[in-house]
């Protein structure tokens, strides 16, 4: 849900400094599937283009992954129990927020980070995101690099990819 404050705080920018704004979503991690959610939503022209380093494919996916890899749980019942606290606390399924499907409806240039040894967001995760957009878009899998170390593994490369995005779409 956190990316419809995110519309909220796009409006108060532009707002306070003009509709000649151009923006920028960018986010890693947490923050690059809030963008890639974001994506989805009616956007105002100023938002120009996004990048989305180590985003997840979908929360359910994210945890079912995690439940396997990292603590060797069985998907049931864990995730139908927590998918159901999270509808009686925070309103929603975990069903209900997907990457993917938000990415679909995306019309905005978007650059996938993600690093090719990631263990806590798989790497398939980003080409199931890629594959989703119709939008234009580019995928950069860091060979190396594990969650959120992309720009670590590499700063310069980093650094040279996103400016090449930029130059092309911002």
């Amino acid at each position: 849900m956190d990316r419809l404050d995110y519309i909220h705080w796009i409006e108060q920018i532009i707002g306070k400094n003009g509709d000649d704004e151009k923006i920028l979503l960018f986010g890693v991690s947490m923050g690059g599937a809030t963008v890639e959610m974001l994506s989805g939503e009616k956007l105002p022209a100023q938002v120009k283009a996004i990048i989305a380093d180590c985003g997840y494919a979908s929360i359910r996916e994210e945890l079912v992954y995690l439940l396997h890899n990292q603590y060797h749980l069985p998907e049931y019942p864990i995730e139908p129990l927590v998918s159901t606290i999270n509808k009686q606390r925070l309103g929603y399924y975990l069903n209900d927020v997907s990457s993917t499907e938000q990415l679909k409806k995306n019309r905005r240039p978007i650059l996938f980070i993600h690093g090719g040894k990631d263990t806590y967001v798989p790497v398939k995760m980003a080409y199931e995101n890629y594959e989703s957009t119709k939008a234009p878009k580019q995928l950069w899998i860091v060979k190396n690099a594990s969650h959120a170390e992309s720009f670590w593994y590499n700063p310069a490369n980093y650094k040279r990819r996103v400016s090449e995005f930029l130059g092309t779409y911002f």
